[in-house]
This record gives C-alpha cells, sequence and structure tokens, in this order.
C-alpha cells in the first residue's frame, strides 16, 4: 500500500463509505428530498421577502428606529448558531436535530405574524433566525446520510436551487401582500408549508446506519463535547461583528467609539476562540484538522465570495432598478428574474453533470470565470440602458453563478469522514452566510459615501442626508425639478455601478480560491470508498468462517 504522503487527502481522512443497504431509493428518496426542498424553502423565502415589508411594518408599529434590528436579529442568530449546530448534527440523532430546528422557526415565524409590538416582533425574527440556522445545513447532512456519494451532487443542487426560486417569487409576494395591507401573511406562509414538511419527514425519513461512536456517547459527554465556552466566545464575536457592521455609517458614524470598540471586541474574541480551539483539541467545537484540509478552506473561501457577489447583487440591483429605472418593489422582483432563472437552470444542470462524469473544479472555475464577465456588464449599466442590456447581464452573471455556486459542498462529502460531515457543512453555510452579511455593509457605505460626495457637487438644492433618508423609491417627489430627477438618478446609478465592481472583485477572489482546491473526481472516490467497503466485509465475513 502507498504511503499516506502519495494519497489525495480524501483518502486520507476519510473512513470507508458504510453499506449502500442504508441509502434511500424510489419514492422514499423522492419524498424525502421533497421534504428537504419544502424545509429550506420557508427559509430562503423568509429572507427574501422581509426586505420588501420592512418599511410597513416600521410604519404599523410606529417604530422607525427598530428597523435596524428587524434585519439584524435574524441575521445575528442564522449566523452566530452555525458552529453550534455542526456539532449537534455530530452529537445527536439528525432527524430530531432537523425537526427541532424546524420547529423553532415556525414559532419564530408565527410571533412575527402575531406580533403587537415591535419589540415582539425582533424577538420573533431572533428566534426564526435560530431554528433557521440548523435547516440547510441539516439538509445537506441528511443528503450526505440518505443518498450514495456519486449521486450528492445532483441531490445537493436540487435543494440549493430552492434559494433561487425563492429570491425570484420572493419580493413579489411580499410587495403583493404589502400593496394589500396583509403585511403578516409574509410569515402566516411559512406555517402550513413547514407543517408539511414537517409531517413528511416523520412517517418517511429513516436514517439507516446514524448511530456511531459519536452519537453513542453518554448525554452529559455530548454537552461537554458541545464546546460550550467555544460556543459562546464565537457567537459573541459574531454578534460585535454583525452589529458594527448593521450600525457603521447607518445609525453611528464609523469613528464613532461604539462600532470601533465592537470591531476591536469581535478581532479579540475571534482570538479567544482560536486559542480554546487549540486547547480542546478533538473536543473543539470546530477541530483544526478540518479546517487544515485543503478543499475545506479554499472551499470555504469560494463560498465567502460567491456569497458576498450574490448578495451584493441581488440586494443593490432593486435599487438601480427603483431609482433610475422608477420601477415599484413588485416590478424591480419580476426584472431579477433574469439572474435567477438561469441560476437556477445551470445549478441543477451542473449538479446533473457533476454527478455523471464526477470532476467538479472545472466546472466552478468556468462557472466563476463566466460569472466575472456578466457582473462586469451589470457595472456597466447606465440610466438609458436598455432592457436588453441589463437583462442580458444579469442572465451571463446567473448562469454562471449557477454553475459554480454549490459544487463547494461536494468537496466537503469527499474529503471528510463521514462523522465530520457536519462540521464542514456548518463552516460552508457560515461563511457564505458571512459574505452576505459583509457584502451588504460594505455595499451601502460605498453606496452612501457616492451619495455623500455627489448630492452636494450636483444637486445643491437637496441635502445628502435627505436623500439618505428617502430612500431609491419615488424620487419624482423629492426632486425639485426634472434636471434635478435627472442627475439623482445618475448618481444612484454610479453607486449601484461601484457596488457591482466590488461583487467584481469578489467573483475574481473566488477563482483564485478555487484554483487551490484539490482536483477530486467524485465518482472515483465513491467507487474507492465502495471497494474499501466490500474488502472489509469480505474480511468479516472470512474472520466469521461463512466464506472459503
Amino acid at each position: 500500500m502507498a504511503s499516506d504522503k502519495t494519497l489525495p487527502s480524501a483518502e486520507i481522512t476519510s473512513a470507508p463509505t458504510p453499506s449502500k443497504a442504508q441509502y434511500l431509493s424510489g419514492w422514499k428518496l423522492g419524498i424525502v428530498i421533497l421534504s428537504l426542498f419544502l424545509g429550506v424553502f420557508v427559509i430562503s423565502l423568509d429572507s427574501s421577502i422581509i426586505g420588501v415589508v420592512i418599511p410597513s411594518i416600521s410604519s404599523h408599529f410606529q417604530a422607525l428606529d427598530d428597523v435596524a434590528w428587524y434585519g439584524s436579529a435574524y441575521l445575528l442568530t442564522i449566523t452566530a448558531f452555525q458552529p453550534l449546530y455542526g456539532s449537534m448534527y455530530k452529537y445527536f440523532n439528525v432527524e430530531v436535530i432537523f425537526r427541532t430546528c424546524l420547529v423553532v422557526f415556525e414559532v419564530g415565524s408565527i410571533l412575527c405574524a402575531a406580533a403587537v409590538s415591535s419589540r415582539m416582533f425582533i424577538v420573533g425574527r431572533a428566534i426564526a433566525g435560530m431554528g433557521a440556522a440548523g435547516i440547510l445545513q441539516g439538509a445537506l447532512s441528511i443528503i450526505s446520510m440518505t443518498v450514495v456519494m456519486e449521486k450528492r451532487p445532483l441531490y445537493q443542487g436540487v435543494v440549493i436551487s430552492v434559494f433561487v426560486i425563492s429570491v425570484c417569487i420572493g419580493p413579489v409576494i411580499g410587495g403583493a401582500f404589502t400593496t394589500h395591507g396583509i403585511w403578516r401573511w409574509c410569515f402566516w406562509i411559512n406555517v402550513p408549508i413547514g407543517a408539511i414538511t414537517f409531517v413528511l419527514l416523520i412517517f418517511v425519513l429513516r436514517i439507516q446506519g446514524s448511530k456511531n461512536k459519536n452519537r453513542s456517547l453518554a448525554v452529559s459527554e455530548k454537552l461537554r463535547r458541545l464546546d460550550p465556552i467555544g460556543c459562546l466566545v464565537f457567537m459573541a464575536a459574531v454578534c460585535c461583528l454583525l452589529l458594527a457592521l448593521q450600525w457603521g455609517g447607518q445609525t453611528k458614524p464609523w469613528r464613532s467609539a461604539t462600532v470601533i470598540g465592537l470591531f476591536t471586541g469581535a478581532g479579540l474574541l475571534l482570538i479567544l476562540f482560536v486559542l480554546i480551539q487549540i486547547w480542546r483539541g478533538e473536543d473543539a467545537l470546530i477541530p483544526l484538522r478540518v479546517l487544515r484540509q485543503r478543499s475545506i478552506w479554499t472551499g470555504g473561501g469560494v463560498l465567502f465570495c460567491l456569497g458576498a457577489a450574490t448578495y451584493a447583487v441581488t440586494y443593490y440591483m432593486p435599487f438601480y432598478f427603483q431609482a433610475t429605472k422608477g420601477t415599484n418593489a413588485i416590478q424591480s422582483g419580476v426584472d431579477l428574474i433574469a439572474v435567477f432563472l438561469p441560476e437556477m437552470v445551470a445549478l441543477i444542470a451542473t449538479s446533473g453533470i457533476v454527478t455523471q462524469w464526477g470532476h467538479y473544479v472545472p466546472y466552478m472555475i468556468v462557472g466563476e470565470l463566466i460569472c466575472v464577465a456578466g457582473t462586469v456588464l451589470i457595472s456597466r449599466v447606465q440610466t438609458d440602458s436598455p432592457r436588453i442590456f441589463w437583462a442580458a447581464a444579469l442572465v451571463v452573471h446567473g448562469t454562471g453563478m449557477g454553475v459554480a455556486m454549490q459544487l463547494p459542498y461536494t468537496a466537503v462529502n469527499l474529503v471528510l469522514h463521514d462523522d465530520d460531515i457536519p462540521t464542514g457543512n456548518a463552516i460552508a453555510v457560515f461563511l457564505w452566510q458571512l459574505g452576505g452579511a459583509l457584502a451588504i455593509a460594505i455595499g451601502q457605505t460605498i453606496a452612501l459615501n457616492n451619495i455623500l460626495h455627489e448630492v452636494p457637487l450636483q444637486v445643491p438644492e437637496l441635502s445628502p442626508e435627505r436623500v439618505m433618508s428617502w430612500g431609491a423609491a419615488n424620487l419624482a417627489a423629492l426632486a425639485p425639478s426634472a434636471d434635478a430627477l435627472h442627475k439623482l438618478r445618475e448618481i444612484w446609478c454610479t453607486s449601484v455601478s461601484h457596488v457591482m465592481l466590488f461583487a467584481v472583485g469578489c467573483v475574481c477572489a473566488s477563482v483564485l480560491c478555487t484554483c487551490g482546491m484539490e482536483p477530486l473526481n467524485a465518482k472515483r472516490v465513491a467507487q474507492q470508498r465502495e471497494q474499501a467497503v466490500d474488502e472489509e466485509e469480505d474480511g468479516v465475513s472470512t474472520a466469521n468462517g461463512t466464506k472459503p
């Protein structure tokens, strides 16, 4: 046998795959995938709807000062709880944890829908985020335990594509509910979908062979290995970072003592967290041997960069549609179909191709290069750009993003032991979320800085503060003249273009990270593990005297 030094890390770190008898097939697998699809759908729909309804909610509760918390409360919990759920899926029953996350999310949604005050709504958003944090990575873990390895890219692509679908229809649904004065249905709609998912999973999902040395430990030992101190320190670091990004430049100046203190605190807590992980070794929240895997940290970098680019485009292009083109919230959601429809098609098609041929790194690079071209085109939009130009740019961007965005999750299954896959999924989902959160904050700073600089020069009769507080919608009511309206639209267009240039840089960085990933073949790794299982079973049979 060759030495470890000559083997790819997928063979060094991964134990043989369990017998294929534990995997699902046929109608049972179809219903499980449908259930996971619906479970991820409710959290993705919730994320895509909220931006449209926040103005109506703040007006209803007459709590404009709380607007920042409507998004921050959810973002804080869904990001900070990712590593904790990774450990919970590692040590506890996967089915129970997933259903619990679904119930917690539904409770948060009900609190939001029935909220009688702004504070109650914020608490509901925080609880919903706690549940949502474990749903996507739970779905990925369930796929890894119920689907044979060579077919996992396809089913992961199907489940992840739900984010594309929800972003297509979320703003439209949210805009329709808001227009008719029934914004609470943006949250009530999650209840029946979640209930259907819960019932389907109870009756159909049976994970065979999930019992291992980690899930067989005593409850007290499991709780100790969850690394409670590391969890608290990590959550505190994430909270400090995200609060600094949420408040900086919006409710507080970037140079304020509060924002600087939060950034400093986040850095110190992160250093403390790393020291705790080194000290705890194998019992750490995120064992360092997992992070040392080349495809884990490079794949995480890809997800961080692509997450940042995705959020930058989908969050700030509606500003272009509403401010520059004068469309409403519903129409801007419809316009974004130009990016999401090709993204979904490319995502599913690429998942099928990778399932068939095994290689995935080359497709990631091709997708990212296509995405770079599309994002560059988006950054070139002007106030008078025809629909065919910006729609074609969005189609190219979406196609490239769809080809590349889900494939780093395939690497998690190939290079990690089955016991460590939940931890790998937690790292991947966390970095995607963190990239998006940072992109929104950085994009806001870029856009607002351009407004602060250009408004006094081009429209001196308006203050930059008034332009920023007015927002992107209905600029015609703000502008004192037709010439001022034209200049305001140009200023907003330039602001969005600058944000798109930031997105271009993120996608380019993802190409560099992808080049560092191991060029593995999913089909070949699956065959090697299957062969190892057969050899192991033959050895056991021979030892028991059942084979000659």
